[in-house]
């Protein structure tokens, strides 16, 4: 194991690593008999916009949220890595003011079904 990535994928996590990329969350995501929000940034350097829209593939009545400049960690961060890696740790950077209208409007959508 290269020394940088020994603390992530160290012997410990192994199983639980080993158990997680055998789980299918497509899948599970399509078993969901409730509304559903999808959010997505679309400068997140963690997970994919195609990651999001194979969810909403997989139940095609959930609402899928591509929030332009958000990031993994919610806030808008140019699609720069440095930039990037720094706002994990920045408490300042506000959240996505777009992420709390679509969580409201969701949310709103549900009180009138």
């Amino acid at each position: 194991m290269p020394g940088p990535l020994e603390g992530i994928f160290r012997p410990s996590v192994q199983p639980y690593l080993i158990s997680l990329f055998r789980a299918d969350p497509s899948a599970a995501f399509a078993k969901l008999r409730m509304p559903a929000l999808i959010v997505q940034g679309s400068n997140d350097i963690q997970v994919g916009v195609g990651d999001a829209q194979q969810l909403k593939k997989a139940k095609p009545d959930a609402q899928l949220a591509v929030i332009e400049g958000m990031n993994h960690v919610m806030r808008i961060v140019p699609n720069d890595v440095k930039q990037q890696l720094a706002s994990y740790n920045d408490p300042q950077l506000p959240l996505a003011a777009e992420l709390g209208n679509r969580l409201v409007r969701f949310i709103d959508g549900l009180q009138s079904r």
